[in-house]
């Protein structure tokens, strides 16, 4: 009966510790591997499961321990966010375990002050059912909002969410290293942690995550805004030329008939040149080809080189704030580059391509002049105004991380080249 009982309380465990590792999936891509999948959902049920017992150093400090290696060694993702999910999470499944262990053992000795054989061991059992439902529902109710912080959250959010899981995992460790003798003195302490730790992915998914998608869609809008009055200006414009088109002809004609085929060559690309620049159509999503509209046309304004290649129209899997924030930033940063130049050698090119396997690739490279410099991971350009240095690719850089791909800037002394991959 023992050995039966033993092996339940295993399968119930795991189970528990699969809920668990779901909701760790949530923020860390696991990496792809039969046994790395085996070595992370035991690590991690071993964390969610530890026995943790009043002023018990050892189990509450050893899978904290653990989580955190696991999160370092088994997953991908940025380094602040393994860490953010360690000091978010671990309050949370040692909370449950020491309210599990603690309670259930001052109830089952309450009614039970006899027993303590084999009885307690199917009380344990059944009662573990109730670890499983409490993860269960917070992998089913959260993972909407978990799914949100990890799309949305950028480095800074990130900290902030550290710093305020902090007090709980403060007071956690304090509340198990130094129980008193009556141990359910603590347990509004420890389940004030459980609340503040839930409520703080709420509060991150609903408010902050919110607040930066609605500055990230406002500053989009006034790109979508600006296309369409530079999309109303060109169409004013066409409709102008073609009312006037018989006296353009009739100009070029006579300069045809005067033998002057030079001036009539230049006049007509002259016009040519007005009548093609109308809005371009680079991609079917409206936004983004707002965006490159206005950089397209901003590029031909300062007399740069161009090369556009774009083919992103069955790109469904990163949304529309996330792609502008790859092209504006990059152009803005290449048109700096190049505007620097003499006119006769400054170039970008941009090729954009979502593959079949579901890969987004995208690479800009233009001419520079200037020297690239690093301060702490950060490119530092020639504004005036420090606080906006490497501004535009570190805004990147929390998109691809997001997304959990790669970035890769590369320079030589004329050029600068940027390449994103995402899968």
């Amino acid at each position: 009966m023992s050995i039966l009982l033993t092996c339940i309380g295993d399968i119930m465990n795991f189970t528990a510790g699969f809920f668990f590792y779901r909701c760790v999936c949530c923020f860390l891509r696991p990496r792809k591997n039969i046994l790395l999948f085996l070595m992370q959902w035991i690590g991690l049920s071993a964390v969610s499961g530890m026995p943790i017992y009043p002023n018990d150093v050892a189990n509450i400090t050893i899978p904290l321990l653990l989580f955190i290696a696991i999160n370092l060694l088994l997953f991908e993702g940025e380094l602040i966010i393994k860490l953010a999910i360690a000091v978010l999470f671990y309050p949370i499944a040692a909370t449950v375990s020491f309210l599990y262990m603690n309670v259930g053992t001052l109830v089952y000795f309450f009614f039970f002050p006899e027993d303590g054989g084999i009885g307690s061991d199917i009380m344990a059992t059944a009662t573990y059912s109730l670890v499983i439902l409490f993860w269960y529902l917070f992998y089913r109710l959260l993972s909407p909002s978990l799914a949100k912080m990890r799309q949305v959250l950028d480095h800074r959010a990130w900290i902030m969410v550290t710093i305020i899981s902090l007090a709980s995992f403060t007071a956690l460790f304090s509340c198990v290293y130094f129980t008193p003798r009556e141990s359910y003195y603590i347990w509004p302490c420890l389940m004030a942690c459980l609340i503040t730790n839930i409520g703080c992915i709420r509060l991150s998914a609903s408010y902050m995550a919110d607040g930066i998608y609605a500055d990230i869609e406002r500053s989009n809008l006034r790109l979508q805004q600006n296309y369409y009055e530079e999309l109303e200006k060109n169409q004013a414009q066409i409709r102008r030329l073609r009312h006037d088109l018989n006296n353009q002809l009739l100009v070029i004609g006579n300069l045809l008939d005067e033998g002057n085929d030079a001036e009539a060559r230049r006049y007509f690309q002259q016009l040519s040149s007005y009548i093609q620049s109308g809005s371009r159509s680079f991609c079917k999503n409206g936004v983004v080809n707002a965006v490159l509209n206005a950089k397209y046309n901003l590029i031909q304004e300062e007399g740069i080189s161009e090369f556009f290649h774009i083919s992103i129209d069955n790109l469904m899997s990163i949304d529309d704030i996330s792609l502008c924030t790859i092209f504006a930033n990059t152009l803005d940063n290449a048109i700096e580059a190049c505007c620097k130049l003499p006119r006769d050698k400054r170039s970008i090119s941009v090729k954009a391509r979502y593959a079949e396997n579901g890969y987004f690739s995208y690479e800009i490279v233009n001419a520079k002049c200037n020297e690239v410099k690093l301060r702490k991971d950060r490119f530092l350009s020639d504004k005036e105004d420090g606080d906006f240095h490497g501004i535009g690719l570190a805004s990147v850089k929390d998109v691809v991380q997001r997304y959990q791909g790669t970035l890769d800037v590369s320079f030589t002394d004329d050029e600068f080249k940027v390449v994103i991959l995402i899968g």
